[in-house]
């Protein structure tokens, strides 16, 4: 049997862990760095690394009952994370490979934790929530990558909860403390619902949240655990939201929840709902493999190693903003070596609601008939995972919200369904039944010259949109509707809005991109520049800075290079 050591030191964890070549974990040992107030400081963090790194190693070996020559393989964190902490594995993991004289490859941490989660929950292709101090992402592999579906816009929801947490001077690390106090309220404090197509921003939570801990009122018509049961309900609403458009979306029938924040049994709760609603296998991985890691870390290393080979020292640099979605992934090719893992047979689709047209993340759509037309009626169904003032309050304003932006759609000639008929109390919207297939089911059997022109045509219909002020909110070729006469529809209005910010507008264009990547990569080329092209033709000179504007939002997200950043606010 060969063995691998694998090293993690993305941040305030050093961990060592074993596994042999077919997956099976003999160590994991951890120890964590825990300030005794703020946050992470590299320094400090950096010094502790450097204290316990050998009595973690040693300690992983006794556990594995195996001595150092009887490692074959190393593997360390190369990316992402904080580069002073990634050079202390870095370093570590180069000078065992070349005293012992074994292979070599460092791996991508955010890919660690997914690979951990497929083989110890026996998990095929799933979709993946990863939720930490650090990340916040919504992913699944696509065109030869972990594509990036969604993803926090500003800070992590772990790092948003432990930073609540200091202000109510609750100890590192802030996420158990919030959950315990959580389970002591059924007050809900209304706090900032911020989601943007697949996309996040916690930074409204906290700041509302530091502002009530901050009120005179504190302590009288509220508490910390009101703020807590607000806090998490808010915030894990949100992920489960992005994760159930991105399910309907990508069409994946396995989930996956991972990361530090997973433990959180509400959260679990949650994200088990949504996986059931669409007929799909969840699966969470437990604690132990599910935070920081080294047995996630030996476990990729050696997918990596045995279908690629060790690395070059030259090119075990560390790369502390290398994203996930960059990442190649050998192991995951057709003719791949993949030990340990097969396809499960995986639950048939639930047959019962036959009435049920379409199941989408928000709604049910519902085809019937009315005066001897095909109608489809939208309907918001009761969120069970969501308590019931905020479930209420989301359908009610997304349902009116999605009415008034597709009769105003139709004021600029874009070309949506017709309405004929609004429910407030049951959150529905009856409207004309549109003949055709989702544009995404579409593409693939498209001509080179069929695909410039429609999204020549969408860029055109998005601007009409944007020139108006109203900002889609959930651009997705999902969301559009090719008919059999070669005509396209808009739909889905439900996080639209009226705006005349050209901020709103450029993270509109940013969404639409950004599922183009993920869903339509090798189509990429075909796609995004005509759209663009269109956009700018319709929209007219101030279009263009609408588009530069969008490249700055490209680069808010997680681990892009500063480099990058001073590069896009020079040009």
């Amino acid at each position: 049997m060969r063995y691998c050591l694998g090293i993690e030191s993305t941040a305030h964890t050093f961990s060592v862990g074993i596994v042999d070549f077919e997956g099976d974990v003999l160590a994991v040992v951890n120890d964590t760095y825990v300030p005794k107030q703020g946050g992470l400081h590299p320094r400090k963090v950096v010094e502790h690394h450097n204290n316990v790194f050998l009595t973690v190693i040693n300690s992983a070996l006794d556990i594995a009952t195996l001595s150092l020559n009887q490692i074959d393989l190393i593997s360390f964190s190369q990316s992402p994370g904080l580069g002073p902490c990634l050079r202390i594995g870095a370093a570590v993991a180069r000078t065992l490979a070349q005293k012992l004289k074994i292979p070599l490859v460092g791996v991508n941490h955010c890919i660690g934790h997914i690979e951990i989660g497929r083989k110890f929950c026996k998990s095929y292709d799933p979709l993946t929530l990863y939720v930490s101090g650090g990340n916040t992402i919504i992913s699944a592999f696509e065109t030869g990558h972990y594509q990036i579906f969604g993803e926090t816009l500003d800070i992590a929801v772990g790092n948003m909860i432990d930073m609540v947490a200091r202000e109510l001077d609750l100890a590192h690390p802030g996420g158990p403390k919030i959950e315990k106090l959580a389970l002591k309220s059924s007050n809900y404090i209304e706090l900032p619902y911020i989601v943007k197509g697949m996309d996040l921003s916690f930074s409204g939570i906290y700041t509302a949240c530091r502002k009530l801990i901050k009120s005179p009122e504190f302590g009288n018509s509220y508490t910390k655990e009101d703020i807590a049961f607000s806090l998490q309900e808010t915030a894990f609403s949100m992920l489960t939201e992005v994760t159930e458009r991105a399910l309907a979306h990508t069409e994946k029938r396995e989930v996956l929840l991972t990361g530090g924040v997973a433990a959180n049994k509400r959260l679990q709760e949650m994200i088990e709902y949504i996986a059931k609603e669409h007929d799909a296998l969840y699966h969470a991985v437990p604690l132990r493999l599910a935070g920081d890691n080294g047995a996630m870390i030996a476990w990729t290393g050696v997918l990596y190693y045995l279908n690629s080979g060790e690395m070059k020292v030259e090119d075990t640099i560390i790369q502390p903003k290398y994203r996930m979605d960059h990442a190649n992934i050998p192991w995951r090719a057709p003719d791949a070596h993949f030990p340990g893992v097969s396809l499960r047979n995986l639950p048939l689709a639930d047959k019962k609601r036959t009435n049920v047209y379409r199941k989408g993340a928000e709604a049910e759509l519902i085809k019937s008939r009315w005066d001897k037309d095909n109608i489809l009626i939208k309907h918001r169904v009761n969120k069970a995972y969501r308590i019931k003032q905020l479930d209420f309050s989301l359908r009610n304003q997304r349902t009116i919200a999605e009415s008034r932006s597709i009769i105003r759609a139709k004021q600029f000639c874009v070309p949506v369904p017709i309405i004929l008929d609004i429910d407030l109390i049951n959150a529905a919207i009856t409207m004309s039944f549109i003949e055709g297939d989702r544009l995404k089911d579409q593409i693939p059997y498209l001509k080179q010259d069929e695909l410039h022109k429609i999204f020549v045509h969408i860029g055109k219909l998005v601007a009409k949109l944007h020139k108006n002020d109203q900002v889609h909110g959930d651009l997705t070729t999902s969301n559009m509707i090719w008919t059999p006469q070669n005509t396209l529809f808009f739909i889905d209005f439900g996080l639209s809005f009226m705006s005349t910010s050209d901020e709103d507008k450029a993270v509109d264009l940013h969404l639409f991109k950004r599922v183009v990547t993920s869903t339509h990569g090798e189509y990429y080329e075909e796609i995004i520049p005509y759209f663009l092209s269109g956009y700018k033709e319709e929209y007219g000179i101030e279009g263009n800075s609408i588009i530069d504007l969008m490249e700055e939002v490209d680069l808010r997200g997680r681990y892009i290079k500063k480099d990058k950043r001073r590069k896009s606010r020079s040009v």
